[in-house]
């Protein structure tokens, strides 16, 4: 396999830790907010309709911000792929294997305290928290969905401009 093979595979690799790095922030991000929100004494119905309106708006305002930070231009033709960013992609890895777990254990264990205290019926809390993760799935597909959706017209535009 040539070195460019293999960059290529190197980056195909940082690409997918980058966007589970990005993930796991902001899953964690959310729960955050999700705990201080409860620990303020909002109701429960409150949190069924905020928590899932601010996952869609961070999931929408990270793409915006990546879109604004990250640069697609270039002056080459091709896949030209010097180097490898080994202290970034460490990182993005640590990220990525540690946040969720870390967010996770968190939720249970603020579960485990949360329904006696405040009195929620189980059933109650269970239905929110499905709902809760089921917005991350939405919101993690409509991420990939629109990204997908402007690279193929920005695509499409560079294809008929080389004609």
């Amino acid at each position: 396999m040539s070195k460019e093979n293999i960059l290529l595979i190197l980056w195909i690799i940082f690409g997918f830790t980058f966007v589970a790095a990005i993930d796991s922030i902001l899953y964690f991000f959310i729960h955050l907010v999700y705990f201080a929100l409860s620990e303020f004494g909002l109701s429960l119905t409150f949190l069924t309709y905020f928590i899932p309106t601010i996952t869609l708006l961070s999931y929408f305002f990270t793409i915006l911000f990546l879109f604004k930070k990250i640069k697609t231009n270039s002056n080459s033709e091709g896949i030209y792929l010097i180097s490898f960013p080994k202290k970034t992609f460490i990182l993005f890895v640590i990220l990525a294997l540690l946040l969720k777990p870390i967010a996770s254990k968190l939720s249970g264990l603020y579960a485990e305290y949360y329904i006696p205290i405040q009195e929620v019926a189980a059933s109650d809390y269970l239905g929110f928290y499905g709902l809760m993760h089921a917005t991350f799935a939405v919101s993690r597909w409509g991420a990939i969905i629109i990204v997908a959706f402007i690279y193929l017209k920005k695509y499409q535009s560079l294809k008929l401009k080389s004609k």
